[in-house]
């Protein structure tokens, strides 16, 4: 009997990202092809998940600067960056729908940037901006199709 195989990292990260695009895709699959679908606000259930991803994508720059030890500029530049994709998804849950979405999808795009530059500072695995930009691309256009129906 052969052992299964294991869950590699990157395989775990992969499955778990592609996961978690879920919430972005399928409100706005229903809100274009099946908008009868019940009487949920598919549009503020994806602002909701999408403000509490780009609050997650920042917070991974306190945890890099937690990690790394960095003190001085340049803590208060990874620590002050870290909070401002959440800031920036609290004003967009305050926004009408439309604004709202696009402030989420313009924020990923921006937190995904503000990362390639984090990939020259920290040791991070080859994979993951590969996976970063793929989930981002998902994300965003997803939040970008649910802002024009």
């Amino acid at each position: 009997m052969t052992e299964p195989r294991a869950l590699t990292p990157i395989l775990a990260a992969r499955l778990l990202g592609l996961s978690g695009l879920i919430p972005f895709v399928l409100p706005a699959f229903v809100i274009h092809l099946a908008p009868e679908l019940g009487d949920l606000d598919w549009r503020s259930l994806q602002a909701d998940y999408g403000a509490v991803i780009l609050s997650f994508v920042g917070a991974l720059h306190w945890g890099y600067a937690l990690q790394s030890g960095i003190s001085g500029p340049s803590a208060w530049l990874r620590y002050g960056w870290s909070v401002i994709p959440a800031l920036l998804a609290w004003l967009a849950l305050q926004c009408p729908p439309e604004i709202g979405l696009r402030l989420l999808a313009g924020g990923l795009v921006c937190a995904v940037l503000v990362d390639r530059g984090l990939l020259s500072a920290v040791s991070l695995p080859n994979w993951f901006m590969q996976l970063r930009y793929q989930l981002t691309t998902i994300a965003a256009l997803s939040l970008l199709a649910a802002s024009v129906a």
